[in-house]
């Protein structure tokens, strides 16, 4: 049973709303039951795969590059190594086609061959290879004159010895160059009436020079560097 409101209209039944005050179905209708309220992005798992995967991608490319950069340093140390023995080749054959054929002086007052497998450093002697060659004629110093010169192995490595002059002063003390590092032995032969010598120009041997000289380089790394040069006649 209803009773009539103030303004003369009927009112609903108790513990019932007017539909124009109900909410719409759709608002009422209850969210379907699911597990997860997924939102975008990645998981952890899918995170842990990308992490490993760029490590070892990483790990990749590092030794990669490592490789490259320990072959690009090879090849320069190789390219400098064959370079320095390129140099000291071209240096030792032209002292020794500029030999002339003249008796010098050492230090100690010794006549000296031309060409000597022995040399006279003042009170001590080395072998090696002596020899007096010509100067340098566009000079006008002391370098125009003939100059005696020597090489020696020395501590590992190749020195080009230098006096001023072909005849040596008294307690001389010649300018060591070194001309190459790394060297295991240096090491002279002596063309001679068609017969390889070990030594050649002793002291009282006279001018003679022999018919060519034969230089033999061992480097640290194993390789040997022969180069035979002709003397002039």
């Amino acid at each position: 049973m209803t009773r009539p409101a103030a303004c003369g209209l009927p009112v609903a039944a108790r513990g019932t709303v007017p539909a124009a005050h109900r909410p719409p179905p759709a608002a009422r209708r209850p969210l379907p039951a699911t597990r997860f309220n997924r939102q975008p992005g990645f998981t952890l798992v899918e995170l842990l795969i990308a992490l490993a995967i760029f490590a070892v991608i990483t790990a990749l490319s590092y030794r990669s590059l490592t490789a490259l950069l320990d072959a690009r340093e090879a090849l320069e140390k190789d390219s400098r190594k064959w370079r320095d023995v390129a140099l000291f080749v071209g240096r030792f054959e032209r002292d020794v086609t500029a030999v002339v054929p003249r008796l010098a002086s050492g230090p100690s007052g010794t006549a000296l061959s031309p060409v000597s497998s022995l040399l006279d450093l003042g009170g001590a002697t080395a072998k090696g290879l002596a020899i007096t060659r010509s100067g340098a004629l566009l000079n006008q110093n002391a370098l125009a004159a003939p100059q005696r010169i020597a090489y020696r192995f020395l501590e590992g490595r190749v020195e080009r010895l230098a006096w001023n002059a072909a005849d040596a002063a008294p307690r001389t003390e010649p300018v060591a160059t070194p001309v190459l590092e790394a060297v295991r032995s240096l090491e002279f032969r002596f063309l001679v009436a068609n017969e390889w010598r070990p030594d050649f120009g002793l002291p009282g041997s006279g001018a003679a020079l022999p018919a060519a000289v034969e230089v033999a380089v061992t480097l640290e790394s194993g390789e040997r560097v022969t180069r035979l040069v002709a003397l002039p006649r």
